[in-house]
């Protein structure tokens, strides 16, 4: 039976995301590009209700995300393209009891566009809700989108190199060293030759299946297949590629693209793949996780069933567990002793001179993805006291360069709203002087329209303060909302308690 999700089954910011079955339990892993820790691990026993069971980068002494900075691009039209380095696109699969996920740090060298380089490393776990992840064994070449296949007693890594073109290579590897044994070569160019990326084969009835996507990972954005006797080619393209798109349709999900087929119990074929809930060309939530069925038609390739937004077969259920440590993100490479998450709910930040501008350094933030179109967050800041040069507050946060929140100037006594996307010339930055009180209450109220932040003393009511259409909040980009709090400033420490992040709008 063809089925097929039109809510995400992970929402938020869940890109690009890879999928494997162990033992009966599906498990999905998405890019997260600048946060720590990195590589959310997802777990479903039905495909329908889904959990954030742990991260696969959860240590900092596995790599650094300090060079993991965001580039804005113009394109010739005038267009801004937001590209944040760090975590791209990971693959995850099991062999003989080891869960394996290969993955990309790419590493912005400096703050000029253009100026990168990318590491592949292979990460493995013997029980993955152990949450313990070996060291990455980081194997060189240049490119992104590593994907893994065990065939016989062979291992075999398909990747996107970068550069004018984009072509996909295969290659030989001796997977516990990263040692390559026979290539690279060069396999596929592509079916539309335009970003030919997100590779991943299957070996199915003696064919080697390449999955890939194209057309970049916008509007354009499709998935295309090509297949062949060799896993080294030669592969020819299917005659009725693009095997899925949503380009060209008025379909709510948009951007549909770079997927990963699995299999269920069943022996029956899916496919996750990245997809936008789009209204009035806003996106607010960013790349999320769609599922959808596969078929393989008597001539021996697949169809896919569209993702069309408007006919709801499967009831995909996320299991939000706030409580769970999984769920906290820090930026890049966090000081984790400035934190302290007490039992009883309050959150101490020691504040950091860097501030939410800072492509690098520590700073002082700590949040969760956004996972509800329509919701409420609110954190309260106690034990206010001296006049000191800090800052602190709730955010939502994409990147250095886009960002809206609202916080309370220790120095001058102001509740501040600031908003910056400096991809499309927004800036506004407006203070409410406030009586000095022992705590201050902050709202950040959103839907697909709007975003709207307030703040109120410990005994009156809720004062608006600002409203963002969410149109400004939209660009083409990788990442996307997190919610979080924050302290910057030269010393001190914020207090918060009762965060509360995606509650029912009032």
């Amino acid at each position: 039976m063809e089925r097929c999700s039109v809510k995400p089954i992970i929402p938020g910011f869940a890109p690009d995301p890879s999928i494997c079955c162990i033992e009966g339990t599906f498990f999905l892993v998405n890019s997260s590009f600048h946060l720590f820790p990195g590589l959310p691990i997802y777990s479903s026993r039905d495909l329908i209700t889904w959990k954030h069971i742990g991260n696969a980068i959860n240590r900092p002494s596995q790599l650094s995300l300090k060079r993991a900075g965001t580039w804005i691009t113009t394109w010739d039209d005038g267009t801004a393209m937001v590209a944040t380095g760090g975590l791209y696109a990971p693959t995850i699969r099991h062999h003989r009891g080891v869960t394996y996920i290969i993955c990309t740090n790419v590493i912005h060298d400096s703050a000029m566009p253009g100026d990168e380089h990318s590491e592949q490393f292979i990460i493995c776990a013997q029980d993955i809700f152990a949450d313990k992840w070996s060291d990455p064994v980081v194997f060189p070449f240049p490119g992104i989108d590593p994907s893994l296949l065990f065939d016989d007693e062979k291992v075999y890594v398909q990747l996107c190199k970068t550069g004018v073109t984009f072509e996909i290579f295969n290659m030989e590897i001796d997977i516990t060293r990263g040692q390559v044994l026979a290539g690279p070569s060069l396999i596929w160019k592509g079916w539309s030759r335009s970003y030919t990326e997100g590779p991943h084969v299957y070996k199915k009835d003696g064919w080697y299946y390449l999955l890939c996507a194209e057309g970049g990972t916008f509007q354009c954005h499709m998935l295309t297949m090509a297949r062949s006797r060799s896993i080294w080619g030669p592969f020819e393209a299917y005659d009725r590629n693009p095997l899925s798109t949503a380009n060209g349709t008025n379909h709510y999900i948009q951007h549909t693209g770079h997927g990963d087929f699995f299999q269920d119990g069943q022996e029956n074929w899916w496919v996750v793949m990245l997809g936008v809930r789009k209204k009035y060309g806003r996106s607010i939530m960013g790349r999320e996780s769609f599922l959808t069925s596969v078929v393989w038609d008597d001539d021996g390739w697949p169809s896919i069933m569209p993702i069309l937004g408007d006919n709801q077969k499967i009831k995909s259920k996320f299991d939000q567990s706030r409580s769970s440590r999984a769920a906290w993100v820090y930026l890049r490479d966090p000081r984790l002793e400035d934190y302290h998450m007490y039992s009883d709910g309050q959150i101490t930040l020691r504040a950091s001179p860097v501030g939410l501008t800072s492509s690098e350094g520590a700073i002082s933030f700590v949040g969760q993805r956004q996972r509800e179109l329509k919701g409420t967050s609110t954190v309260t800041l106690i034990n206010i006291g001296d006049p000191i040069p800090m800052n602190a507050g709730l955010v939502l946060y994409k990147d250095e360069y886009r960002f809206w929140g609202i916080s309370y100037n220790f120095r001058n006594r102001q509740v501040v709203f600031e908003g910056i996307n400096r991809a499309s010339s927004y800036e506004m930055k407006q203070p409410v002087p406030v009586s000095l009180e022992k705590a201050l209450n902050f709202k950040i109220s959103y839907n697909e329209d709007h975003v709207r932040f307030f703040f109120k003393n410990s005994q009156g009511p809720w004062q608006f303060v600002q409203a963002v259409d969410t149109a400004v909040m939209t660009n083409f980009d990788f990442t996307g909302p997190i919610i979080g709090i924050f302290a910057e400033g030269d010393h001190g420490e914020a207090n918060f308690k009762n965060f509360i992040i995606d509650a029912p709008d009032d």
